[in-house]
């Protein structure tokens, strides 16, 4: 089930079990080591992991997966078309035909993505953290906060501008709060905004224009845990924080002390919500 790019790497294999796959997808600039507290040992032995098989999805990062696409490939969409074949093969193999994810940041966004393109989406359950279920540029909505997705030419910058690498680098550690031991090298996972110049034609329409939208994705069947800081509202919509208020099976939670990095810096915290929402009482 290797992909060409990112890798499906499976932690943990149940081969005797009724019970869907956990999949944790990380975020930028991460890597799967991310969630390390979620399926550390002793965690397996919680209701909502003990007896599931557990799969880490890795995009290439400079962790464990170096293996950075051409800027001509991520132009041509290789991230989004290789995680979808990986789901797709992956629900395939489910016990029950579903998947449980954890999803941060942009692996938030590619599995709502992935659940979009969808009639029936074999999502069991998600827990979706910092990006809702839709990207709106929308000034109406976020103001001139709309306007802080430019933020990608910056971190595009080490692709057009190799000096720029490490002032790029740190400041995302000490402007944005992200911890790394290995910051020197951080630009390397700004690899997924390097076509951003390109999509600029698509985003400042939306911004200015209401051009290119999409109709928000409000319709979705399967529970939602939506966890952010106060720093993502710009990759959430009101109507959706509204959708998961309302319904008893999804929950929201804002964490208004954190930043974006919450689910590995504050994984304590973070925690005891993934239990109480994913546990499962069948013995």
């Amino acid at each position: 089930m290797g992909t060409k790019y990112a890798k499906l790497m499976c932690l943990h294999r149940e081969d005797s079990t009724n019970k869907s796959p956990v999949v944790f997808v990380h975020g930028f600039p991460d890597s799967p080591g991310m969630f390390a507290a979620y399926y550390a040992l002793e965690e397996r032995e919680q209701p909502w992991l003990k007896g599931r098989s557990i799969y880490c999805y890795a995009f290439p990062n400079r962790h464990d997966n170096p293996d950075f696409p051409p800027l001509w490939q991520l132009a041509k969409g290789v991230m989004a078309r290789e995680f979808d074949q990986a789901m797709n093969e992956l629900s395939l193999q489910s016990p029950t035909g579903k998947l449980i994810f954890l999803s941060h940041d942009w692996g938030a966004t590619h599995t709502w993505r992935w659940a979009r393109k969808q009639k029936n989406p074999p999502i069991e359950k998600l827990v979706a953290f910092s990006v809702g279920s839709s990207f709106r540029y929308d000034i109406f909505e976020h103001g001139l906060n709309a306007f802080t997705w430019l933020y990608g030419l910056w971190f595009c910058a080490p692709y057009y501008l190799p000096f720029l690498r490490k002032t790029v680098s740190w400041s995302i550690v000490n402007g944005a709060g992200y911890r790394s031991d290995t910051a020197a090298g951080l630009w390397k996972d700004t690899y997924h905004y390097w076509d951003r110049p390109r999509l600029l034609l698509t985003i400042l329409p939306q911004v200015f224009f209401g051009l290119f939208y999409q109709p928000e994705y409000l319709d979705f069947s399967f529970p939602v845990l939506y966890m952010r800081s106060p720093k993502d509202r710009i990759a959430s919509t009101a109507a959706f924080e509204r959708l998961v208020r309302s319904r008893p099976d999804c929950r929201f939670v804002l964490y208004a002390e954190y930043n974006h990095w919450f689910p590995e810096q504050n994984s304590d915290v973070v925690l005891p919500e993934v239990r109480t929402f994913l546990g499962d009482n069948r013995e």
